[in-house]
C-alpha cells in the first residue's frame, strides 16, 4: 500500500481491507493469534480465472509475497469487470482519500479522511468519514482539537432523488446521531487514524491526535456531489424540500450541515469550501440573477 497508491487500506474492527478503484481487492480477517484469512471477492472475476491463492492463510511471510504477486492479476480482473459495472462514486471516494491523505498536498488540504464505506454495524453506511484539521501552521500544531465529518458522496444528478437520495442520507443522519452516543464514533475514528499515521498511510508527522469533544466540536455533515449538472434544476429542488423539513431543523441542532463547493479543479478538501445549504442556495439564486443581466 505504501508503494501503489492505486490502493487504500482501511481498518475495521476484525480485519482490514485493501480496495482498488473503490472495490474490495482483498479483505483479511484474524482467524487465531499470527493465523490471517484473506479473500476475494469472485464476482470480479469475469473470464473465471482462477487466483491461486485464494483461499490460503496467511501464515508467514512467503504467503505474503505469493499474494502481492497475485496482486496484478486481480487488478486486471477488477479492471474488466468495472468496464461493464461502473462503480463512480466509490472510486472517486478513494480519490478524494488519497489526495487529502498521502499525496504531497495532503498536508495543505484542511481534512484527512479515516475511513471509507463506513460501516457502523447497524444499519448505517457513510461514504465517508473525515477529520477536520485545518491547515494554518496553528492549527496543524494543535494536535488535540480536532473535529470529525461525515461526508456523503453523489455522484451526477441521477443520485440525488429517490431511494438513497439525499433527503434519505438526511434522515438517516439526524437518525444516527440523535440514538448514538458520539463519543464512542469519535474515539473510533481517532484509532483508525492514529493507526494509519503509524503505519505511515498519512502525510503527518508520526504523533497521535485527538478529536475534541465539547461544544465546539459539533459533528459536520457534508454533502459532496460530483458532476452536478448546473443548468438543471434538481438540486435546488431537493435543498429547498430538505431545509423546509423538520428533519434538517433538528438536525441543524446538533450538527453542521454543509455542501461541498469545488476549489477550483481537484479533490482536494478546504474548510471555505463548505457552505450551508442555505448559503448555496443563495448564491446560486445571485449567480442566476447575474447570467440573466450581464
Amino acid at each position: 500500500v505504501l508503494h501503489d497508491d492505486t490502493v487504500c487500506l482501511e481498518i475495521r474492527s476484525k480485519n482490514i481491507t485493501l480496495y482498488y478503484r473503490g472495490g474490495k481487492l482483498l479483505k483479511i480477517e484474524e482467524k487465531s493469534l499470527g493465523n490471517y484469512k484473506p479473500s476475494f471477492d469472485k464476482k470480479y472475476c469475469k473470464h473465471k480465472k482462477f487466483v491461486s491463492n485464494h483461499g490460503k492463510t496467511i501464515e508467514n511471510a512467503k504467503t505474503v509475497f505469493d499474494f502481492v504477486a497475485v496482486f496484478p492479476l486481480i487488478k486486471s480482473e477488477m479492471d474488466i469487470w468495472f468496464s461493464e459495472h461502473s462503480k463512480l462514486e466509490r472510486e472517486i471516494q478513494q480519490h478524494i482519500e488519497r489526495e487529502n491523505n498521502h499525496t504531497r498536498n495532503a498536508t495543505d488540504t484542511d481534512y484527512y479522511i479515516a475511513d471509507i464505506e463506513y460501516d457502523t454495524r447497524e444499519n448505517s453506511r457513510f461514504d465517508m468519514l473525515a477529520l477536520k484539521w485545518p491547515s494554518t501552521s496553528t492549527a496543524h500544531k494543535n494536535r488535540a482539537g480536532l473535529s470529525l465529518s461525515f461526508i456523503e458522496v453523489k455522484y451526477a444528478d441521477g443520485a440525488l432523488t429517490n431511494s438513497s437520495g439525499l433527503e434519505d442520507h438526511i434522515v438517516d443522519m439526524y437518525s444516527y446521531l440523535k440514538s448514538h452516543d458520539f463519543s464512542t464514533v469519535c474515539k473510533e475514528a481517532e484509532g483508525m487514524f492514529n493507526q494509519k499515521i503509524a503505519l505511515g498511510l498519512i502525510n503527518v508527522p508520526k504523533n497521535t491526535v485527538k478529536i475534541g469533544i465539547d461544544s465546539n466540536k459539533r459533528p459536520e455533515f457534508i454533502l459532496l456531489l460530483v458532476n452536478h449538472k448546473s443548468a438543471s434544476d434538481k438540486l435546488n429542488r431537493e435543498l429547498n424540500n430538505i431545509i423546509q423539513s423538520d428533519i434538517y431543523k433538528n438536525l441543524c441542532k446538533i450538527a453542521d450541515v454543509k455542501i461541498a463547493i469545488s476549489c477550483l479543479m481537484g479533490y482536494g478538501l478546504y474548510e471555505n469550501s463548505m457552505i450551508s445549504l442555505e448559503k448555496y442556495l443563495e448564491k446560486e439564486g445571485a449567480d442566476k440573477n447575474d447570467n440573466h443581466h450581464p
